[in-house]
């Protein structure tokens, strides 16, 4: 029997690295990937696009009006109604070529919003790694400190009390940083479903 404070110092440990090995569990490809939903690495238009061919369209960047819009709407700031409003007045301006031109915007945006997520993922595979190691440190501290009796005195005392305040600390900001984690892990799935709302409209603006 351990007595009731250590035991609960050791059970916080284990269960600080338990989470982090649960999110890192297969399926998942790495290990530093801190997010429940599986990680996508690259978007792919066939996963968007159901419109005209993508094949031969050119360069999207070769249209000025194309390269603006797409620039406009890309940021991970814009909202998927804002996205839809540019869209619609950009088609109402579209006068000629209509079904390549969404097509081309499609384009664009698959490519800048694929950017803006590969970025985003690299942070969050960093925050993991980081989280990783924050729970392999409680895991040692807790240990640590539960070797040393509560009645402990003299230097063993000053370790005992050293040691509960790092664990402390660093319990904490493992805590604080997996809320920051959980709301950073809705943004490439936010991104996802813009493109996708982004994609339907510039559809049916081409077929139309």
């Amino acid at each position: 029997m351990c007595p009731k404070f250590a035991c609960w110092v050791v059970i916080l440990g284990l269960a600080l690295t338990a989470a982090v090995n649960a999110r890192s569990a297969p399926p998942r490809q790495n290990p530093d990937w801190p997010c429940q939903q599986r990680l996508v690495p690259k978007l792919t238009a066939a996963a968007y696009w159901t419109g005209p061919a993508l094949e031969g369209l050119g360069d999207w960047r070769a249209d000025p009006e194309v390269v603006d819009l797409v620039q406009r709407l890309a940021p991970r700031r814009v909202s998927t109604q804002e996205g839809l409003s540019e869209i619609a007045a950009f088609m109402r301006s579209v006068s000629k070529d209509r079904p390549r031109r969404p097509a081309l915007v499609f384009r664009g945006l698959l490519e800048e919003t694929d950017r803006e997520r590969a970025g985003l993922i690299e942070e969050l595979k960093e925050i993991g790694r980081r989280q990783r190691e924050l729970a392999d440190l409680v895991a040692r501290l807790a240990t640590e400190l539960n070797a040393i009796p509560p009645d402990a005195r003299g230097e063993a005392a000053a370790k005992r009390i050293d040691l509960q305040q790092r664990h402390d600390f660093t319990a904490r900001n493992f805590e604080e940083i997996q809320r920051t984690i959980h709301y950073a892990c809705e943004t490439p799935i936010q991104l996802d479903a813009r493109l996708g709302a982004w994609a339907r409209a510039l559809q049916e603006a081409a077929s139309g």
